[in-house]
């Protein structure tokens, strides 16, 4: 009998503590800003390069391409993206200068007065860029 008495307290506590928990908020992310296709421009030391961003919203999730106006690169998929609501970082592994190697770009960016201001980085080639996206 004691053992029912110790089981049903103990539920009872569950119960309680569940209740009386705060609810947890999902906090809701607006990703409207930054959706569409943006071109950027790098500037790597006074030599600049020119990309295009493609950015959707698939089953509630951020995705998107990254390609290279000259065609060195086409529609290549974004990954590890992460947002804040603010700052949007993701990363895509694509050929790049000077021997066209594939190396994985880390990208860092803001929205700031309609324009996306950040930096790439390419760790293997210890190299990071300034970043300006506008909106097509």
């Amino acid at each position: 009998m004691k053992s029912y008495v110790k089981s049903g307290l103990l539920t009872m506590l569950l119960v309680l503590i569940a209740l009386a928990a705060p609810a947890q908020e999902t906090k809701k992310v607006d990703y409207g800003p930054f959706l569409g296709i943006w071109t950027l421009e790098v500037d790597a030391g006074g030599e600049f390069y020119y990309l295009t961003l493609e950015l959707k919203l698939v089953q509630g999730k951020l995705e998107g391409g990254l390609s290279e106006q000259n065609g060195m690169f086409t529609n290549t998929p974004i990954s590890n993206v992460e947002f804040d609501g603010q700052t949007l970082k993701f990363d895509s592994k694509t050929p790049t200068p000077p021997d066209g190697a594939e190396r994985v770009i880390k990208t860092e960016v803001k929205l700031v007065d309609k324009k996306l201001l950040g930096m790439i980085t390419i760790a293997d080639l210890g190299m990071s860029a300034a970043l300006t996206g506008t909106k097509k």
